[in-house]
C-alpha cells in the first residue's frame, strides 16, 4: 500500500482555502497513492485561540469536509479537522473514501484495501496500540522546540518497536501567531528502525510503501542549522500569512539587529529587506560602519535618517514644561521616536515593521514600551542574547555573512554616548543562566545562586526586574516561538508581588 504524507501548510480558520488546497493535492497527477495523509488540523488550521470554540467554525469545518469527500474518488486521505462533542470544540481526523466520511476522535482503526490502519491524534509516546493493526498513522499539529525532532522520532520508533508495527508520523507545517510547526513526516518500521525522514519547514508530498523494504536512516541535522531553518521559516510564513512581502527594521551595528538581518535576507531575499539606520548624537562612526558592511554583505537596503532634529523639535515643543529632562526620559523619547519613523516608512514602502529585541531583554524589561519593542513581530524574542552569539557564529562557518566586528562589539542600545548593556546589566553570560534557571528550569533564587555560583544580589536583581517587566511583555508583539518557555507568550498578572 502507497501512502502520501502530506506537509501540509493551511491558513488558519479558512476551512475552504485549505480544502481547496487538499483538493489540489489530490488531483494532482504524481505521486499516486492509495491514501493520502494530512495532518491534524489540516482544515481550520492552527493556533486558533479562542476561535477554536467558536460553534460558526465548527460548522464551517463540517461542511467543507462534505464538499472535500466528493473529491476523493478511487483514492482515500484522511486529514484533521475542528468538529464539537458534547457541546466542545475538539481536534477530530476524518478518514475519507468514495464519499463516505468515518470520524476520528482521539483513536480509531479502519479498514481499508485489506489492511487495518490505526489513526491517532495522539503523540507516539502516549498512544494505545490496536494489536490487530497493520500500520499506526499518527496526525499531529506539534509545534516546533530546539531539539524537539530527535525526541519526536526517537519516540516515534519506541511505539513501532514496542508494538512491532509500522508506525507514521504527519505533522502540521506553518508559521502563525509566533508558533512554527515544522511539517515532519516520517515512517519507523515494525523493528523500530527510522526507515523515512522528510527534510523540514516545506511543502511536499512524500510517497511511502507499506509493502517494500527500506533501509534504515538516521536523523543528523544539526540543532542550530534546524533552529536556524525554524527562524527563517517561521519569520517567511507570518510575513506572508500577514499579506506583506517586505519587512522593515532598525540596524545599529550590533548583534540583535544585524542577526534579524540575516534571518530576514534568508526568508525573503535581500531585495524585500529595509534596514534603516537611525543616527542621534549617541550613534558612533564604528556602528554607521558596521550597518553598512552588513548591508553589503546581505544585499539588503540600507536607509539613513537622522533622529536628533526631530528629537530637539520634540524637546523645544516641552520646554515650557520640562526644561531639562531626566536622561532616561531623553533615553526613551528617543527609541520612541526612532519607532515613529520606523512605523512611517513602513506605512510608506507597505512593508511589516519588526522589532529586533530579544529574549534577554525582554525578559527583564530593558526594552522600551510604544519604542524599540514596537512591531508586529520579534523573531528573535524567544532567544537569549548569547543564543544569538552562538547562532551568528554558526551562520559565518561557511563565510562572514555577519561581520566579526558585530560579534566581537560590546552590546549597546546606544541612547547615550559611549553606552553599554553591561552598565545597567550583568554580563550576558551570566544573565542567560539567571534567566534560564528561572523560566526553563523553575528554580528559585537560593537554587540558582547554588547552581551557578551567581552572587545573591545579582540574581534578585535579575528576578525582580523579571517580575516587573509583565506590563511591558503584555503590550509587545508576538515572538517565533522556539523554546518551551516563551516569556512573550507567557500570561501573568501584572499587578501581583512574587516572593523571590
Amino acid at each position: 500500500m502507497k501512502i502520501n504524507l502530506i506537509s501540509f501548510n493551511p491558513l488558519a480558520a479558512d476551512a475552504a482555502g485549505n480544502a481547496r488546497k487538499a483538493a489540489e493535492i489530490l488531483h494532482a497527477p504524481a505521486p499516486e497513492a492509495d491514501l493520502f495523509v494530512f495532518p491534524e488540523a489540516a482544515l481550520c488550521g492552527c493556533p486558533l485561540f479562542d476561535l477554536f470554540d467558536d460553534k460558526r467554525l465548527c460548522a464551517q469545518n463540517l461542511a467543507v469536509l462534505k464538499e472535500l469527500a466528493k473529491e476523493t474518488k478511487n483514492s482515500a486521505c484522511v486529514l484533521g479537522y475542528a468538529d464539537r462533542q458534547s457541546g466542545q470544540s475538539v481536534s477530530a481526523a476524518a478518514f475519507i473514501y468514495k464519499g463516505k466520511i468515518t470520524k476520528i476522535f482521539d483513536t480509531e482503526t479502519v479498514l481499508f484495501n485489506g489492511k487495518k490502519l490505526q489513526i491517532s491524534l495522539e503523540d507516539p509516546q502516549n498512544a494505545p496500540a490496536d494489536p490487530d493493526a497493520d500500520a499506526v498513522i499518527f496526525l499531529l499539529a506539534r509545534p516546533y522546540q530546539k531539539g524537539n525532532i530527535a525526541s519526536r522520532l526517537e519516540a516515534l520508533k519506541k511505539f513501532a518497536k514496542k508494538n512491532a508495527v509500522p508506525a507514521l508520523l504527519c505533522n502540521l507545517l506553518g508559521g502563525g501567531d509566533g508558533m512554527i510547526f515544522d511539517g515532519l513526516c516520517a515512517m519507523a518500521g515494525k523493528q523500530g528502525a527510522l526507515v523515512f525522514c522528510s527534510e523540514l519547514f516545506c511543502e511536499k508530498v512524500h510517497t511511502v510503501d507499506l509493502e517494500k523494504k527500506y533501509t534504515p536512516v538516521s536523523y543528523q541535522t544539526p540543532v542550530l542549522q534546524e533552529l536556524l531553518d525554524a527562524l527563517v521559516f517561521g519569520l517567511r510564513d507570518y510575513v506572508h500569512k500577514s499579506g506583506a512581502d517586505k519587512v522593515v527594521f532598525g540596524v545599529s551595528g550590533g548583534i540583535d539587529s544585524a542577526f534579524t538581518a540575516a534571518l530576514a535576507a534568508r526568508a525573503l531575499g535581500g531585495e524585500s529587506v529595509y534596514c534603516v539606520s537611525l543616527q542621534s548624537y549617541a550613534t558612533s562612526d564604528l556602528s554607521k560602519s558596521l550597518a553598512g558592511r552588513l548591508a553589503v554583505t546581505l544585499g539588503v537596503n540600507l536607509e539613513e535618517v537622522g533622529v536628533r532634529p526631530v528629537l530637539d523639535s520634540v524637546k523645544e515643543a516641552l520646554s515650557h514644561i520640562v526644561s531639562h529632562p531626566k536622561d532616561a526620559t531623553a533615553q526613551e523619547l528617543q527609541s520612541r521616536l526612532r519607532t515613529v519613523i520606523l512605523a512611517a516608512l513602513a506605512g510608506e514602502y507597505n512593508a511589516m515593521l519588526i522589532s529586533t529585541d530579544d529574549k534577554s531583554e525582554n525578559s527583564v524589561g530593558s526594552v522600551v514600551l510604544y519604542g524599540d519593542a514596537g512591531g508586529c513581530l520579534q523573531p528573535l524574542g524567544d532567544l537569549y542574547k548569547t543564543e544569538i552569539y552562538e547562532l551568528a557564529e554558526y551562520l559565518n562557518k561557511d563565510g562572514e555573512l555577519i561581520p566579526y566586528g558585530i560579534i566581537e562589539r560590546a552590546p549597546t542600545s546606544e541612547l547615550s554616548p559611549n553606552q553599554k548593556d553591561e552598565d545597567f546589566l550583568p554580563p550576558y553570560a551570566v544573565l542567560d543562566k539567571i534567566l534560564q534557571g528561572y523560566l526553563e528550569d523553575g528554580l528559585t533564587a537560593e537554587e540558582i545562586v547554588k547552581k551557578f555560583r551567581i552572587k545573591k544580589e545579582t540574581v534578585l536583581d535579575v528576578l525582580t526586574r523579571v517580575n516587573r517587566a509583565d506590563l511591558k511583555r503584555r503590550q509587545t508583539a508576538p515572538c517565533l516561538q522556539v523554546s518551551s518557555n516563551s516569556c512573550v507568550s507567557a500570561v501573568r498578572p501584572v499587578i501581583k508581588k512574587i516572593n523571590l
